[in-house]
């Protein structure tokens, strides 16, 4: 009877796994889906796929022109006044599954659910796209006083590798100090599944703090964003506490406080009687102690 029940067992897992094995979508089901999604997916649209842990598949057949680094390394979803939710195997995303549905159709082995978002919040102006020459001048601060970190369009690009720091862009104000004390976008790695968020490399240098300003911000009724260090430091719970503080026409309207383990926090700061103008918004990175302090962060104003 053992024998049998072994053998009864090993011929069930082997059934169980011919069936995930011809369940889970191909390369090519997934670019089937090119021509179906450019016909109901807006330009604003966020895409998600279920399960998550198919997500790169669907971008490497997908491209860019539907899953663009900035949807799919999202600071959160309250960006995008719709999703569309490439669903297979009957999977439904946990972000998403509650939100309203506005239509659904069948292509292939997924459901495409286009679903409304119950809390879109449009931006008005975003720091990360707008961390450039054209909008911003970025400096550490010194005890001598102010040194300006000069723009690179065309930095050489490193990577740490595997337990190093993140992609350091080719686009960066570069500070004297040190290679790794710049301003630029990346992307880390969350705490959370190790999700990837987009965000402003911001690190202090030996020299000084680092700030950037930018110059006659269209503001909206906050400024809103979230902040951390790359997982692999973070989880390490040795570092120092970070501040991001935020002045809007050279005012404190809010003091962001990021210590290790916090993970991708949200911040949320009202503008008050800056509410709706045009003026100078400066966030400058602080702390006592620089060492490893990798902290990226996305902010933007709505």
């Amino acid at each position: 009877m053992g024998a049998l029940a072994v053998l009864a067992l090993g011929v069930t897992e082997a059934c169980a796994e011919l069936t995930v094995e011809h369940g889970v979508p191909s390369e090519g089901d997934f670019a089937a889906l090119v021509g179906p999604l450019s016909s109901i997916k807006q330009p604003d649209d966020l895409l998600i796929v279920a399960p998550a842990w198919q997500e790169p598949n669907a971008r490497h057949a997908l491209g860019d022109q539907l899953m663009p680094l900035a949807h799919v390394a999202r600071p959160d979803e309250s960006a995008f006044p719709r999703v569309v939710e490439i669903g297979a195997q009957g999977q439904r995303s946990p972000l998403v599954r509650d939100w309203p549905e506005l239509s659904s159709e069948t292509v292939g082995p997924f459901r495409l659910r286009v679903l409304k978002n119950p809390d879109y919040r449009p931006v008005v102006f975003d720091f990360v796209e707008g961390l450039g020459p054209e909008h911003a001048e970025v400096g550490l601060t010194t005890p001598n006083g102010l040194l300006p970190c000069k723009f690179n369009p065309a930095a050489r690009v490193t990577s740490g590798g595997l337990g190093g720091p993140p992609t350091f862009p080719a686009r960066r104000f570069q500070c004297q100090s040190a290679e790794w004390v710049f301003m630029g976008v990346t992307v880390i790695d969350d705490s959370n599944e190790y999700s990837a968020r987009r965000c402003i490399w911001a690190h202090p240098g030996p020299l000084g703090q680092i700030g950037v300003r930018y110059r006659k911000v269209q503001l909206g009724q906050v400024v809103r964003g979230y902040g951390q260090l790359p997982w692999v430091h973070e989880r390490l719970w040795h570092g120092a506490p970070i501040e991001l503080v935020v002045r809007v026409a050279s005012e404190e309207v809010g003091r962001f406080v990021h210590r290790d383990g916090d993970g991708w926090r949200r911040f949320e700061f009202p503008l008050g009687a800056h509410a709706g103008t045009v003026a100078d918004v400066e966030l400058e990175v602080v702390t006592k102690n620089p060492e490893n302090r990798h902290f990226c962060f996305q902010a933007d104003t709505r």
